[in-house]
């Protein structure tokens, strides 16, 4: 057979792979690949930074931006990583700056451990005297924005309670505020987090849950009618309050 011939067969079995590979995978994720399984892994654990210098810090906001940002869109730098033994390190990059994380995949824990030219002191025991991270604001709400929004039962009832509709939670979302100390951004399958949210100049109590292609709102309360204090546990306090419809 003459080569061009061969050569042909080839292109048009090249070409039916290609198609048949777009078809069969277009709708799947690449997370396979290992510098999107390492990112992953990342944004989807604690991420934490040395305790001295994040006190130090004179904006936090921004730190924290900058490491998310990186995390959640940057690339690694396997050159410049270090993939063997319990620690791994990895460069994490973009146009205009670049991180150093340390992770153990065993402890489900990531460090960052340089930032810029600046590194930063840590131990094997990569908790010690670490604070953790949480991700900014902006990054979170494109996180969820072009997510779709699912409301169940108990929580349209509270908005009818409350004078609410459902569309007012989107037309108000960059008014959102994680409340951290009360969430749980890790928690499998689905992360729970809990936040503020205004509406018409009122603050509002609403707990949230992330799932694979929606976000579920679970409750939503009057912030006035919540102590803290004296109901720590907001995620039960939530859980736990119920509606009578009017």
């Amino acid at each position: 057979m003459k080569f061009t011939k061969r050569l042909k067969y080839y292109l048009i079995g090249f070409g039916l792979g290609l198609f048949l590979v777009f078809f069969l995978f277009k709708d799947r994720s690449w997370d396979w690949l290992p510098e999107n399984r390492v990112l992953d892994f990342i944004s989807s654990h604690p991420i934490l930074v040395n305790k001295d210098f994040y006190n130090n810090s004179k904006n936090k906001s921004a730190l924290a931006k900058k490491i998310f940002d990186l995390v959640l869109s940057g690339n690694v730098d396997f050159s410049k990583s270090q993939t063997k033994g319990e620690i791994k390190t990895y460069r994490i990059f973009s146009d205009s700056t670049q991180i150093e994380i340390a992770l153990s995949f065993s402890d489900s824990i990531s460090r960052v451990i340089q930032i810029e030219d600046s590194s930063l002191s840590y131990t094997k025991n990569l908790t010690n005297n670490g604070v953790e991270l949480h991700m900014d604001k902006i990054n979170f709400l494109n996180l969820i924005h072009d997510i779709e929004f699912n409301f169940n039962d108990k929580i349209l009832c509270q908005f009818t309670s409350l004078g609410l509709r459902r569309n007012m939670i989107k037309d108000n979302l960059q008014s959102l505020k994680v409340m951290w100390e009360h969430s749980k951004p890790y928690k499998k399958p689905n992360p729970f987090f809990i936040s503020t949210i205004t509406i018409e100049s009122k603050e509002y109590i609403v707990a949230l849950e992330r799932g694979g292609k929606r976000i579920r709102f679970n409750a939503c309360v009057s912030s006035n009618t919540v102590d803290l204090k004296s109901n720590p546990n907001l995620q039960d306090f939530l859980h736990n309050s119920n509606c009578v419809e009017q």
